[in-house]
């Protein structure tokens, strides 16, 4: 059994959760966002879980919203991934 908690609300988002957030923002999807960053489409989700959980949000809409609102994550970030 793991001794890490689970994510709350209002929990800090960790630097590759921040990096799955900016590709959420380009609109690309888990299996996408996999490939680049050469990680498993599991741990892609499993990084949009804990990212929606700490924002207090549903789904990825909300939680790039949010994160542009509050400034977490700007449209400069958005704009700097290749296409």
């Amino acid at each position: 059994m793991s001794n890490k908690r689970k994510p709350t609300v209002g929990d800090p988002l960790t630097a590759k959760e921040l990096e799955v957030l900016v590709h959420l923002g380009k609109g690309e999807q888990a299996k996408e966002i996999a490939i680049k960053l050469r990680r498993s489409e599991r741990t892609i989700n499993f990084h949009c879980d804990n990212i929606y959980t700490k924002l207090g949000v549903d789904n990825k809409v909300q939680a790039v919203v949010s994160s542009l609102l509050s400034g977490t994550i700007s449209l400069a970030q958005l704009d700097s991934l290749p296409i």
